[in-house]
């Protein structure tokens, strides 16, 4: 069938099911957050209710763009009669896998969504969450409509074809246009497609929202399928490279393990934890530092995405906010069925060592400096040398970040020996620091790939017994981070920074602007060194 009014008549004929069983509910007269809280995992149910709102305000000038906003409209009442009524999926139907792999996937995509905005400081708001969740949702419903032609999809393109081409054929119409169609029949909130977007340079994802919005989005979503079908493949390569360019982040790649991981974190939806199970068990032998930083095995990492092991370095993930119930296969249930008596909620897993990531940026930080240093990086310069970078890379650690010892170390004769240094003068031992790789397993880590490090009170007593003495006890009893550097495959750089005798201890802040700084700072070092 490739009239695409004949799909979107049948479309309209679509009665959506919703994934959550009712007994997955609490009662009706438990707080509203908490029945929204689980609403939210469920985006066919969400479906619903943004469609029900927005025809409750038809005729105004408005539209309902967030769940809090649907809600407020529908109030308590209506919204628990409504989950009520909607039918459920049907147990071990044909179509039930294929979908919740495709709203796996548009789960996972609006996370690494969000967590690109971070890297850049782009606004991010709960109305950017649900366009980018319902973005795909014309993928959703061609699983509901014509499982088969779906099934054999997937397994074509899993053969190396491509699947916009295959999809195009199939519906008549492009997919950006069809889901474009179907949000706006569901009156879901979009993105207006064009049909001359240009690809945005990097410079203009940092000053534009708007350009950030409409390459990433449909960026993200590749990148989410191609993640869960095959880390090797080709398509997945490509769309690193992409990312790469248009982040400014020369380790794009391995980053994407940690994004994966935390997007697995966030969600409770078995199959947005897919991706990362298929991605962590198809990595080579070794180890893997994930959200958290820790180091663990892949396997133990595949086989617990969902749960957060514990760490030794600070997770940048949101606050975790209550877990519902992890989500089974459901048979189908009548209308107008009541909702269960309260359900037990699922055992909340504690992490002692996790820090408050509640924080505040410190008097010390001077993004104006820092955000200064970080365009001369990202400009076609010509450093005179590596050197010549360090210094100006030097200055917005410490006056930018507000950052008091500096040291930078180099690989000789298998240890991490110490050649660049500032606010040391004081501090000889830390600055002339030697650290043998092999007596340390994260220093091991470090040599294999491009890894970061926050040691903080809550971690300590771990990061004592895996680090070296001698860096444990120089560094003394405050906080501070560690990076490493690569220039192509190759590991060339460790640098250790800390804020030493200030009056505000670092924080999850500090943390997160650190890294982005570093890797701005490492794709200008691999152009230097190229």
């Amino acid at each position: 069938m490739k009239n695409n009014a004949d799909w979107f008549a049948r479309a309209q004929k679509l009665q959506l099911p919703a994934i959550l069983p009712i007994k997955a509910f609490p009662s009706a007269d438990a707080p509203l957050l908490e029945w929204m809280s689980l609403i939210r995992e469920d985006p066919l149910l969400t479906v619903h209710l943004f469609r029900s709102a927005n025809k409750m305000i038809s005729g105004q000038d408005m539209a309902v763009k967030t769940l809090d906003h649907a809600v407020s409209f529908l109030g308590s009442t209506r919204l628990i009669a409504l989950c009520a009524k909607i039918p459920r999926i049907v147990e071990d139907s044909a179509e039930v896998e294929g979908l919740l792999r495709a709203i796996g996937d548009s789960l996972v995509a609006a996370s690494l969504m969000r967590q690109w905005y971070e890297v850049r400081q782009i606004p991010w708001s709960e109305g950017d969450y649900w366009t980018n969740v319902f973005y795909d949702m014309g993928l959703w419903v061609l699983w509901l409509l014509e499982p088969a032609k779906m099934a054999n999809i997937e397994s074509s393109v899993a053969q190396g074809k491509n699947r916009d081409s295959l999809l195009r054929e199939l519906l008549g119409m492009e997919l950006r246009a069809w889901n474009e169609k179907i949000c706006r029949h569901f009156q879901l909130p979009v993105l207006v497609s064009k049909a001359d977007d240009d690809v945005p340079t990097a410079g203009e994802i940092r000053t534009s929202r708007q350009s950030a919005l409409t390459f990433f989005l449909p960026f993200s979503h590749d990148l989410a399928c191609a993640v869960r079908r095959d880390w090797q493949s080709e398509a997945l390569n490509s769309l690193c490279k992409t990312g790469e360019n248009v982040l400014g982040m020369s380790e794009f790649r391995p980053t994407l393990k940690r994004w994966v991981t935390n997007a697995a974190r966030e969600i409770t939806s078995p199959h947005a934890a897919l991706a990362a199970r298929r991605l962590i068990a198809q990595q080579p032998g070794g180890s893997l530092v994930d959200s958290t930083n820790s180091v663990d095995s892949d396997w133990e990492l595949a086989n617990n995405s969902v749960e957060p092991p514990s760490a030794i370095a600070h997770s940048e993930s949101p606050e975790d906010r209550p877990r519902p119930p992890t989500v089974p296969k459901a048979p189908a249930v009548k209308q107008g069925a009541v909702p269960a008596t309260k359900a037990k909620p699922a055992a909340k897993k504690i992490v002692a060592d996790k820090p408050n990531i509640k924080a505040m940026q410190r008097k010390a930080v001077d993004l104006n400096i820092k955000g200064q240093i970080q365009r001369q990086f990202g400009v076609d310069k010509n450093w005179h040398s590596p050197s010549d970078l360090h210094k100006s890379a030097l200055y917005g650690l410490h006056h930018g970040l507000g950052l008091t010892r500096i040291v930078i170390f180099e690989v000789k004769n298998d240890t991490w020996q110490a050649f660049g240094r500032a606010g040391c003068k004081e501090h000889a031992e830390l600055g002339s620091l030697t650290l043998p790789i092999q007596s340390s397993s994260i220093l091991m880590e470090f040599t294999k790939r491009v890894t970061a490090l926050w040691v903080n009170p809550t971690n300590r007593p771990k990061a004592e017994k895996l680090l070296p003495a001698n860096l444990i006890a120089t560094a003394g009893k405050g906080d501070f981070f560690l990076r490493s550097f690569a220039v192509g495959p190759k590991i060339t750089m460790l640098l250790y920074v800390d804020g030493y005798n200030q009056p505000e201890a670092l924080n999850a802040v500090d943390y997160k602007l650190f890294r982005e700084y570093c890797a701005d700072w490492n794709t200008a070092l691999t152009k230097v060194k190229s």
